[in-house]
């Protein structure tokens, strides 16, 4: 894994040193440029459908603008590149329904399939780049966003490197401003984003990596496991997906801000949540503010005459999406309803809830708030994980039979001291969580030290990624 890390290290390494080598003028050239590559070594058919959908999408937005005063022909553009955009999203990322579904028909008519699914390569990153790309042409047609007229600064904002694989989703109107006014270097940059990048990996390979292979063994082999295994893979996996995704947003944020460049975070401190309107407003906060912009207001501003129907069928619909938009499979249909099902719950009884809570201490209702939250979490993460619905049954309905075989969670452990360290280590970084909630900036504690000390705080976090990285596991949410 560290060949990996480092090969990733050398290239930010090259591509940063070149940006500020040149003069501002060119700045974002050399962003394009890095990010071409970047793509192009991992991929040189990610890297031309990425070119070409963000060139048709450039030029969808210089019409839109263009014809801004003949609106019936600003409709046809605006719809047309709508369409097109979800019409490829939901072709790659959903081609195995449409496989599936194609060689059943032919298997009625009595014929032969050969299609198979090597046969159409599905963008890595494609539901990141789509959305955003989505959401700058509404921003164009609602006329709260002039189209950026120089070519490689939009594909840059499509295809920015760092963010490219698992984002964050991020907002054209957030990123444009900076890379049309980039500064100069400055060692606060680099140092923040070094520091924020080496964090994020310490949570992907030192946590993360270790956790996932207990998650890995069930869901490979759900039907095989009962009682104590499920049950502590059922808590196991929400710890997993959080240090990983989390990670991987570090790394992302890090690696851009030695740019310069802010990108939107995606997370602060979901479990701490006290319902799951609140838990979505912590957790993937770039998708689901997205949604929110651009899905569930304007669908209950033109409903609005609807009332409460209109609210909660926004709900629904948006967490449809949400669901839909990880992959074309009903456990992610039911992920979403059940996200759905549980804000519309706490919109119809909020009132009731208060009244309930206010007979309590604060500090009991908050910790079985967060309690509760994270039950549910846990329970949508089955969703997440399973292949199917059937798996998905299994598993809930298998998490108290302790009277059948593996149902010692040890057994999936190989290596216990690791697994240990990197449990260790997530309730290490749940506690400064609750101390950064209260207002207790860690951070600014930190780096308050003596600079000796810092850098053996950064020491012992490389070497614990040294030690950590003896495999690799993509990221989870590369899949999306």
């Amino acid at each position: 894994m560290l060949i990996y890390l480092g090969i990733y290290l050398g290239f930010l390494l090259v591509a940063a040193s070149l940006y500020y080598l040149v003069n501002n003028n060119f700045k974002h050239v050399v962003l394009f440029a890095s990010s071409i590559v970047f793509i192009t070594y991992l991929s040189w058919q990610v890297s031309l459908y990425a070119v070409l959908f963000s060139t048709a999408n450039y030029f969808s937005g210089l019409l839109i603008e263009k014809h801004r005063t003949n609106a019936t022909l600003r409709r046809k553009i605006f719809w047309s590149t709508i369409v097109l955009d979800i019409g490829f999203l939901s072709f790659f990322k959903y081609f195995v329904l449409l496989k599936e579904g194609f060689n059943a028909l032919l298997s009625i008519l009595s014929a032969n399939s050969s299609w198979t699914i090597s046969s159409v390569i599905i963008p890595l990153g494609i539901s990141y780049y789509t959305f955003q790309a989505l959401g700058y042409i509404i921003r164009i047609n609602r006329g709260s966003e002039k189209p950026e007229p120089d070519y490689f600064k939009f594909v840059t904002y499509l295809i920015f490197f760092p963010k490219f694989f698992s984002g964050p989703v991020e907002r054209s109107n957030r990123f444009f401003p900076q890379i049309n006014n980039p500064g100069d270097l400055k060692k606060e940059n680099i140092f923040d984003g070094l520091r924020l990048l080496l964090w994020g990996a310490f949570k992907k390979f030192a946590i993360a990596s270790s956790l996932y292979l207990p998650v890995q063994q069930i869901y490979n082999d759900t039907h095989n496991f009962a009682g104590a295994s499920l049950l502590f893979v059922f808590f196991l996996q929400t710890i997993y997906i959080y240090m990983e995704f989390s990670g991987y947003t570090d790394m992302a944020l890090g690696s851009a801000k030695i740019f310069g460049i802010n990108l939107i975070d995606n997370f602060n401190r979901p479990f701490l949540a006290r319902n799951i309107s609140e838990f979505w407003r912590r957790w993937h906060i770039s998708l689901s503010s997205w949604c929110n912009d651009f899905i569930y207001s304007p669908f209950i501003v033109k409903y609005r005459k609807y009332d409460n129907v209109a609210v909660v069928s926004g709900i629904f619909l948006t967490f449809f999406i949400v669901g839909i938009w990880h992959a074309a499979n009903w456990t992610f249909v039911v992920l979403g309803l059940l996200q759905g099902i549980a804000i519309v719950y706490e919109f119809y009884t909020k009132r009731y809830r208060l009244k309930v809570a206010s007979r309590y201490p604060k500090s009991v209702v908050n910790a079985f708030s967060r309690v509760i939250v994270f039950l549910f979490v846990c329970i949508s993460m089955v969703f997440f994980f399973s292949p199917t619905i059937s798996d998905s049954w299994y598993f809930l309905s298998h998490l108290f039979d302790f009277n059948s075989l593996n149902t010692n969670g040890e057994i999936m452990i190989s290596n216990k001291l690791a697994f240990s360290l990197s449990f260790l280590f997530f309730v290490l970084i749940f506690i400064a969580e609750m101390l950064n909630e209260k207002g207790k900036n860690l951070l600014s504690f930190f780096l308050k030290q003596p600079i000796w000390l810092q850098y053996f705080g950064y020491a012992g976090l490389i070497l614990l990624i040294y030690f950590s990285s003896n495999q690799l596991f993509p990221f989870e949410y590369m899949k999306f």
